[in-house]
């Protein structure tokens, strides 16, 4: 008869607990997550006048005109989390505009905010859609919304990368890229590291990521015209 001692009998038994686990449950890249979907909408043609400030808008952004902005760009617009993030012209030395009113930094990332879709809360119209919408469940530090339909997952940061998967207007969560590599000068955008729902680690390409604290931008109505009361991004 062979006797064990306990701490023996424990560490048998530990090895054998973690044999199993790993038989039935082999290791993921990443931890799964229960997956969440996040549809776009536009909710601005409810109101017919923003509705119509919001057309003059798209079309002074198509043209850059910079008169446009400047008339509606609110006196304490908020534009970052310090102390000179506030005011007009601040807000205009922030983006160069005085100097460069075409600057296409400025008009790419205030079309791509207000193309996808408005939503009204405490007054204020604000794009993107999924500032006011993205769920409590999701880490808005963590994660990105892919916003478009049939978006390619990749296996490499490449579009000769296999296709691991395609998903569309889903959260994913970021993930740091220990290799940090360097964008193609073949590739026809900048691809990001995620994790996706199912375990996978996979590649996107950043134009179909947005972080819910993304560039957002709010307008509010003041003496009877609207005005851009914050356009920013990040947190506080």
């Amino acid at each position: 008869m062979i006797t064990l001692y306990l701490p023996e009998m424990y560490l048998r038994i530990g090895f054998l607990f973690i044999f199993l686990v790993s038989f039935q449950s082999p290791l993921l890249p990443c931890e799964p997550f229960d997956p969440v979907s996040l549809k776009p909408t536009d909710a601005s043609r409810e109101d017919k006048d923003f509705f119509s400030f919001k057309q003059k808008l798209e079309k002074a952004i198509q043209e850059k005109n910079i008169k446009f902005i400047e008339s509606v760009i609110d006196p304490q617009i908020s534009f970052d989390f310090s102390e000179d993030g506030m005011g007009k012209s601040n807000f205009l030395k922030h983006w160069k505009l005085k100097q460069n009113p075409k600057n296409p930094e400025f008009w790419n990332e205030l079309s791509q905010t207000v193309n996808l879709g408005f939503t009204f809360k405490d007054q204020i119209w604000s794009a993107p859609f999924l500032f006011n919408q993205t769920p409590e469940s999701i880490d808005q530090y963590s994660y990105s919304l892919i916003t478009g339909s049939v978006v390619n997952v990749r296996d490499k940061p490449s579009t000769k990368g296999k296709i691991l998967t395609q998903l569309s207007w889903e959260f994913v969560k970021n993930e740091y890229d220990e290799t940090n590599p360097k964008p193609s000068s073949k590739e026809p955008c900048n691809f990001k590291k995620v994790c996706i729902s199912d375990g996978q680690i996979g590649y996107i390409c950043e134009q179909y990521l947005r972080s819910p604290l993304g560039y957002r931008v709010g307008f509010s109505k003041k003496k009877n015209s609207w005005s851009m009361i914050f356009f920013v991004e990040g947190g506080d």
